[in-house]
This record gives C-alpha cells, sequence and structure tokens, in this order.
C-alpha cells in the first residue's frame, strides 16, 4: 500500500487531520509527522526524511506546507504526489509577519490563554467564531503542542525570508487547497502560488478560512481523495 506523510501547522498535532485520515487509510498508509522538536524548517524537512518510506504522498497544512515544499526542495524525487493547503510560495504575508512578532511576546510574558483566545477568530471564517466544538479542538492540539514549542515553530516561519526556489521544476501531481475566507493565506497568495506550480490544480473552499481540514473536513476529505487515487 503507498505511503501518505500529513505534515500539521502551527500549534496543531494529528487531530488536524483526524476526518481525513478515517477516511484516507482505505488508499494509503499513513504517517503523521512531528514538526514540534526542530528549530528551522530545513531540519524540520529532514527529520521527515529521515524515517519517511523511499517514496511517498506528502501533504502540508499552513507551516507544515512550507516543511512539505522544504521536502520537495531537497528530496522531490521521494514525492509521489504533493498537496498544499493554507500555502504561500514561501514565509508568511507582511501582516501575519507583524502578528507572529506580537503572539510570540504575549506568549513568552505568559500571556498563552490570551494569544489562543484573541488568534483564534483570525484562522476561521465568521460562522465559527461560536463553533464551541471547532474552538475546542483548536485549543486543545494549542495546549498538545505547548507554548514552547509553538513558539519555536513561530520563529522557524519567520527565518522564511524569500520564495522557495525550484517551484517550476515539481512535476508530480499538485494539489493546492484554500479557504475563500482566509486572511492569514490569502486566495492571492494560493493562486500566486499554483501559477509556480505547473500543472497544479487550485482549489478554494467555501465557508472556509484558514483551518480548511477543521472547517469543512468532507470537502477537504473528498479534494484529498481524488487527489490520492490519481
Amino acid at each position: 500500500m503507498p505511503s501518505l506523510i500529513l505534515i500539521p501547522g502551527l500549534f496543531c498535532n494529528q487531530a488536524l487531520w483526524s476526518s481525513q485520515i478515517a477516511d484516507l487509510l482505505e488508499y494509503t498508509k499513513i504517517m503523521v509527522a512531528d514538526i514540534t522538536r526542530q528549530p528551522t524548517i530545513a531540519q524540520m524537512a529532514e527529520a521527515i526524511l529521515a524515517t519517511a518510506p523511499a517514496h511517498f504522498s506528502l501533504a502540508g497544512f499552513s507551516l507544515g506546507s512550507q516543511v512539505a515544499l522544504e521536502i520537495i526542495r531537497t528530496g522531490k524525487d521521494r514525492v509521489d504526489r504533493l498537496a498544499l493547503l493554507s500555502a504561500t510560495h514561501g514565509g508568511v504575508l507582511p501582516p501575519v509577519e507583524k502578528a507572529l512578532h506580537a503572539a510570540i511576546a504575549t506568549i513568552e510574558q505568559g500571556g498563552f490563554d490570551q494569544y489562543l483566545e484573541t488568534s483564534y477568530p483570525t484562522y476561521v471564517a465568521a460562522p465559527s467564531f461560536e463553533d464551541a466544538r471547532l474552538k475546542q479542538t483548536f485549543t486543545k492540539m494549542a495546549y498538545g503542542v505547548g507554548a514552547e514549542a509553538g513558539v519555536r515553530q513561530m520563529r522557524a516561519l519567520l527565518e522564511i525570508k524569500t520564495p522557495f526556489t525550484g517551484l517550476d521544476e515539481i512535476r508530480c501531481p499538485t494539489v493546492i487547497i484554500g479557504g475563500r475566507e482566509d486572511r492569514r493565506t490569502t486566495p492571492a497568495a494560493h493562486k500566486a502560488l499554483a501559477r509556480e506550480i505547473p500543472g497544479s490544480k487550485l482549489d478554494f473552499i467555501d465557508h472556509a478560512a484558514h483551518f480548511t481540514p477543521l472547517e469543512q473536513p468532507g470537502a477537504v476529505t473528498e479534494l484529498l481523495r481524488h487527489w490520492i487515487t490519481l
């Protein structure tokens, strides 16, 4: 059975992918990467490649998409398929850069709860603001990762200063998935990324912002099911 590696995002763990895992296990063996211990994107990618099968499909969400692009940069011959969710072509957009610096300061001053409370609405579409179950999952994942690891992940993201090179050399089947209401990784950023990867398929999900796998799990699962069975 082919293998699929799922890479979570900032302050995320396996729970991010719970709906997708339940469905896709029929088609592929799944591994969820741990990117909580390494201080740089390059080291996160290196750690994943060190334990990955010889060939695998790869899906990365947000921070995980940046790790996925680094894996492509260093080991693209091992990647059979690529899915990038809530992704840019490298680094974060200027408003997010400013927000991450502020978040690091807040968390390091003991305001982890404050950060989670104020950041949640910036990650999800308006109808999800009052979704208690979604907010609980968001918060539980963040506490599972922990403040120290999360700050380390933020710093790793901020270290990406330029777009990834070689995106036009990606030849494996690639899908790019974004939320139409994403204010952190905007639809324009997704379109820019899609233009740089020849033959990539760009899909936008309605009624979702940044956290598409949790906000609209069925829609994300269907897109990934089609992608993994190509």
